[in-house]
């Protein structure tokens, strides 16, 4: 697996999605659920470093969804109804269901932003640096948004000049432990960072 991430090509920043039925290879180290990679990745996007959470179960993918929240919605809605449909035989049970109800979307709220806040992810793949809370991208950066010392120029044999990504410069700087697990906190506070600098970067400071 590339230890580099090539500058991004013509055209790299369409919002094309990765379609799972191309021959296209995409290389996955461990932890980057393959759910996960279908719904983020662009067309011939690579994942070349990851760092995230130790556990990633199979049920990821249903907490962290935000259709979650539609679905205790609309059982909420039914439970309502239900109340309304029997106000005349049974008026006290209309504030119950209600209170139900509304319990429930509550607590799919809840649910949701818990489970994205832990399945925090940094990855770095061929076009980009991101980070992804549960199923959506919340910070993303190209090779142009980061700092010089991110940033590593290669010639391999006659080839032009190229820029890489400077993977071990990347983990200092993200500092904890240099396998692939790191905690959500590390990881958004080295995305306040990052942000820090390309903001500085765009005032010319």
């Amino acid at each position: 697996m590339s230890d580099h991430i090539q500058p991004d090509p013509p055209g790299a920043l369409s919002t094309d999605r990765f379609d799972p039925s191309s021959p296209i290879d995409i290389r996955l180290p461990s932890g980057l659920p393959p759910w996960l990679a279908r719904h983020l990745l662009r067309k011939g996007e690579e994942v070349a470093w990851l760092r995230g959470p130790r556990w990633n179960p199979e049920w990821e993918r249903r907490v962290t969804h935000p259709i979650l929240v539609f679905y205790a919605a609309a059982f909420g809605a039914v439970l309502v109804a239900a109340g309304v449909v029997r106000i005349e035989s049974w008026p006290w049970l209309l504030i119950p269901t209600a209170l139900v109800a509304g319990g429930m979307v509550i607590g799919s709220l809840f649910l949701v932003g818990i489970a994205a806040g832990y399945f925090t992810r940094l990855v770095v793949t061929n076009y980009r640096v991101f980070i992804v809370q549960g199923y959506e991208v919340c910070r993303t950066w190209n090779i142009d948004d980061l700092p010089l010392s991110l940033i590593r120029y290669t010639r391999p044999g006659r080839e032009r000049a190229s820029r890489t990504v400077d993977l071990e410069a990347l983990q200092t700087m993200l500092g904890g432990p240099s396998d692939q697990f790191v905690d959500s906190k590390m990881i958004m506070a080295f995305g306040k960072q990052l942000d820090g600098i390309r903001a500085r970067k765009n005032s010319g400071a």
